[in-house]
């Protein structure tokens, strides 16, 4: 088992998408509201109503997220996944992703959510690698 693939994944998200919301809090022109028109738009949103958040403050939101680390490198050290590099790379996508996530709410109190599309809430790169990922992982169970 190779421990390269997940890793590299989650570094991969996980730098991409602090370097993404950094550049996003510094351009105040992405502070703008999204106009009616546009389908794909910069609109800089603090989600400070995460999901997660609520459920008991930051210690509640470290041990969730050391779980979830802890299963992903259970799930990926027992092979409970096909050979193949698109499972394990969907893992490390989604705990990439999540990690992201989780040091906005460390450090800010609130998510950076920045890619808006059409009607659909507003995003961040974290959320599309944990989408992503999972969606990885499933393929890789067909």
């Amino acid at each position: 088992m190779t421990w390269f693939e997940p890793i590299l994944a989650a570094a991969a998200v996980l730098i991409v998408d602090q370097i993404s919301k950094a550049l996003v809090l510094s351009h105040s022109a992405v502070r703008q509201p999204v106009t009616a028109h546009s389908f794909l738009a910069l609109q800089l949103v603090l989600n400070r109503h995460w999901m997660l958040a609520s459920i008991g403050g930051k210690a509640a939101l470290l041990v969730l997220w050391a779980a979830a680390v802890a299963m992903a490198t259970l799930v990926i050290h027992l092979g409970m996944l096909p050979s193949g590099t698109l499972g394990s790379v969907g893992i490390g996508a989604a705990v990439g992703g999540a990690t992201g996530n989780l040091l906005d709410q460390l450090r800010r109190g609130a998510v950076v959510d920045f890619i808006a599309i059409g009607w659909w809430p507003a995003f961040n790169v974290a959320d599309a690698g944990i989408v992503a990922g999972a969606g990885l992982v499933l393929l890789s169970l067909r």
